[in-house]
């Protein structure tokens, strides 16, 4: 991975754990997209390897939300829920 997705990953690794350790139960983080051409399709760069990096403190998606920032570049509002413990209702 590169030195910038690096740095994206530990940044957002480092706010989930924190998030963990203080009891939250949702975790909502804002994923920056580089510029794209309109006509490409493919992987968002860096967006898998946050995702995994927040997956790996324990949280689960629940929820995701994809715009356009005011500069035209996609913005992803993912929502991270704890995983329901076993036998919870």
């Amino acid at each position: 991975m590169g030195f910038i997705k690096d740095q994206k990953a530990d940044l957002l690794l480092r706010d989930a754990q924190r998030a963990m350790s203080e009891g939250r139960t949702v975790f909502a983080p804002r994923l920056l997209g580089a510029g794209s051409q309109v006509d490409m399709s493919g992987s968002m760069s860096g967006w898998a390897e946050m995702i995994e990096a927040i997956e790996s403190a324990g949280w689960v998606m629940y929820h995701w939300s994809v715009t356009n920032g005011a500069k035209g570049r996609p913005e992803a509002f993912p929502l991270f829920r704890r995983p329901t413990p076993p036998g919870y209702q």
